[in-house]
């Protein structure tokens, strides 16, 4: 701002007009007003932008803060923390302090609005509302409603003058006695009674799979002279192969069949045809067996037998590629002319052309092979013989091991291996007759039990009898001491 020197002193009286006039053009000289307080002398201004001391009035209860036509923009306080020097932060209204805690207001309790309680203790109210010891109707806010809503026979009117809920009873008012029924009240709870019949007593359990109230007619649903029918089996009656017989006493009704069920094919495959099986569709199905080319057929009903014959005479043509099948089989003579070539497989008898049999086999190597194979044989020694294997005789190439069930004649040459295993049964109780007799060569060692029937020799000479045994065995401390009582005895 420009310094205004415009300012003339004038001499008394003065003028009001002419101070007020004087003091408008000294104001115009101050870019800034400071104050201090008390009687300014030496003190530092103070800045109201930036306080660093408390303000307080010289007189309580005397001076206001801002007026009812000039207030204060903004009013900042402390947050209230409880505990520490932060606990008096807040606006004190005389001795009631108004708390700010975080993003909320805290009042002192009793605080009232317009006198009357914020939450009065004597205005109760329900927060949670039960339904029938079990259900509960809980407000989540103070805006919210109960509900009441009208059920089957249930109507409900709202009087809001007398603020009344009326609910009325729009279902059963009363009941009545009729045919067969009886009613009672009491506190207003009404029984009825049905005094006719009430149950059908079972005194028989209902058998596994069968269906409650099979076979059984019932005429009417409700109502007095009900029928019950036996709509299934009422008797049973003997037929062919079939005795029924009774017991009047006990109820039982015994069935028993005379030509039992055995096992029959229900289904019949022809060469191999397994997916066009012949079996029965229906019970009236029948199996037709009809003759064919070269077969004749004939039956005996009364033996219910069945007996294919078979014409060994007849001209085989067509699929052979022979006009005259005397050129291709001699029946008389028992040849067949013709020339074969390639591989001929199945069996053949008689003598065949020696120029065409091999006098040597081709050997393969199986050593090493997981593979089980089985040794050839032939009933005697004559020349035609067929060759045979059997299940029960094997050879095992990998670990060298021949299997057989049995073994006849003398073992002669020498036997490695625990032989004892499979040559001594244990579940056998018999006796095992050696003949000659064993010689063992090194330390025998007994498991289990050793058993002596008779006596027990030494080296040959010395015999040692059962009880001289078992006195040594008793008197024995160890096997050491065994030993030294048994030498002892030789």
């Amino acid at each position: 701002m420009a310094f205004n020197n415009n300012i003339t002193p004038g001499a008394p009286p003065l003028l009001w007009s002419n101070i007020y006039d004087a003091f408008t053009l000294i104001n115009e000289n101050f870019d800034s007003l400071v104050a201090t307080v008390g009687d300014g002398s030496g003190l530092t201004p103070i800045d109201f932008s930036t306080l660093d001391t408390d303000v307080s009035p010289s007189t309580d209860n005397l001076y206001s803060l801002g007026a009812s036509d000039y207030v204060w923009r903004a009013v900042y306080t402390g947050g209230y923390v409880v505990d520490t020097p932060d606990a008096g932060n807040g606006v004190w209204i005389g001795a009631a302090q108004i708390k700010g805690i975080d993003t909320y207001v805290d009042i002192p309790a009793g605080s009232t609005i317009n006198g009357a309680l914020l939450i009065d203790p004597e205005k109760t109210f329900f927060k949670i509302i039960d339904v029938d010891n079990g259900n509960s109707i809980e407000a989540q806010g103070f805006g919210d409603t109960v509900k009441f809503l009208s059920g089957d026979g249930i109507s409900m009117s709202v009087d809001s003058a007398s603020e009344s809920i009326t609910f009325t009873n729009e279902g059963i008012l009363d009941v009545s006695a009729g045919s067969g029924i009886s009613v009672s009240t009491t506190l207003g709870i009404s029984t009825v009674t049905n005094t006719g019949v009430l149950s059908l007593t079972n005194i028989t359990a209902l058998p596994s799979g069968r269906t409650a109230g099979a076979g059984i007619n019932i005429d009417n649903s409700t109502g007095s002279g009900i029928k019950i029918t036996n709509a299934g089996v009422i008797s049973i009656s003997n037929g062919v192969g079939i005795t029924v017989s009774s017991d009047a006493a006990s109820g039982d009704v015994t069935i028993t069949n005379s030509a039992p069920a055995v096992n029959a094919y229900t289904q019949f495959e022809i060469n191999g045809d397994s997916g066009n099986r012949i079996q029965a569709d229906a019970v009236s199905d029948v199996l037709y067996i009809n003759s064919g080319e070269g077969i004749t057929l004939t039956k005996d009903t009364v033996t219910d037998t069945l007996t294919f014959t078979v014409n060994p005479v007849f001209d085989l043509k067509g699929s052979i590629f022979g006009d005259d099948s005397t050129k291709i089989v001699d029946a008389v003579e028992n040849k067949i002319y013709s020339t074969f070539f390639g591989n001929l497989t199945g069996d053949v008898t008689g003598n065949a052309d020696r120029s065409t049999v091999s006098d040597t086999l081709d050997i393969t190597n199986t050593d090493g092979l997981t593979t089980v194979y089985y040794p050839t044989f032939v009933e005697n020694r004559d020349v035609g013989q067929t060759v045979r294997a059997d299940v029960d005789l094997s050879y095992r190439t990998d670990s060298n091991t021949l299997t057989a069930i049995n073994f006849s004649g003398n073992l002669t040459g020498a036997v490695t291996g625990n032989i004892f295993t499979n040559l001594i049964d244990s579940a056998d109780s018999s006796a095992i007759t050696v003949t000659p007799a064993i010689i063992f060569s090194s330390d025998v060692f007994v498991e289990n039990d050793l058993t002596v029937s008779q006596q027990i020799t030494v080296q040959g000479s010395r015999v040692i009898n059962l009880a001289q045994l078992q006195s040594v065995v008793a008197a024995s401390a160890d096997f050491t001491d065994f030993q030294a009582r048994i030498a002892a005895l030789v």
